[in-house]
């Protein structure tokens, strides 16, 4: 058994009473509102379970070509309260299953990656504190300073596998599913921004609505319009979106 670490940006916490996202998810940081976010926000892939070279390309490639039996893709983030305090936490991991080539956007090459055959993902307040700031890739095979965590971890969480409440992956994988079916239409985006904006009575106290507010009317189509399912209206852009 071998692992590699991937660190991705998360949402931070937002306000329980968000009709988009539970606080019970670590979800990936969809419109890079974490005040620590490194400027990604479309990986891992809980909607499909996979991950491809999108990210971490040469590490990607390099861990496909390995021949070990079994190989396990553990994720941390930094997780970060409303209070702004922020902590790095291992929230699960993929195994390795089938590799595919995924198609991303058309006339692209596709991007290599994998399926995975087994997934564990932690609600957000069992996610595990670890002690890791750099900027490196730890690897099994490697002397990282937590590689004694990592295979501490990783057996926690290969025996908590079939415990439901401790690994709750396919509500990962629903959720996420649920707002990118939103945010890949022009009217799920348009929904989204005005709510946020103008509807939601916490929106003072949401990283999320924050981040809306500082930004143009256009930030969630720029962010999502590759990603958009079907030709909706012809010619229709973001007018419908409430501006002040």
């Amino acid at each position: 058994m071998v692992w590699i670490l991937f660190y991705y940006n998360s949402l931070p916490d937002l306000p329980n009473e968000c009709p988009y996202f539970s606080n019970e998810i670590m979800h990936r940081d969809f419109i890079k509102c974490n005040p620590t976010n490194t400027n990604h926000y479309e990986y891992p892939k809980f909607e499909t379970l996979s991950y491809d070279e999108g990210c971490h390309p040469c590490e990607v490639n390099r861990y496909l070509d390995r021949e070990d039996p079994e190989k396990y893709v553990v994720f941390y983030t930094r997780h970060t309260d409303t209070s702004r305090n922020s902590e790095n936490k291992v929230v699960g991991y993929f195994k390795i299953g089938d590799e595919d080539y995924f198609t991303w956007k058309q006339g692209r090459s596709p991007k290599r990656g994998f399926h995975s055959s087994e997934s564990v993902l932690l609600p957000k307040e069992h996610c595990i504190s670890i002690e890791y700031t750099s900027r490196g890739v730890p690897v099994s095979w490697g002397s990282s300073s937590i590689k004694s965590k990592i295979n501490e971890t990783v057996r926690h969480l290969q025996e908590n596998k079939k415990n439901s409440e401790l690994n709750i992956y396919r509500r990962y994988q629903t959720e996420t599913k649920e707002i990118m079916e939103l945010l890949m239409t022009q009217s799920g985006r348009e929904k989204i921004y005005n709510n946020c904006i103008y509807d939601c009575p916490f929106k003072h106290h949401c990283f999320f609505s924050n981040k809306l507010n500082k930004e143009n009317p256009q930030y969630l189509d720029d962010l999502y319009r590759k990603y958009t399912i079907h030709t909706e209206e012809a010619g229709k852009d973001s007018c419908s979106i409430k501006k002040c």
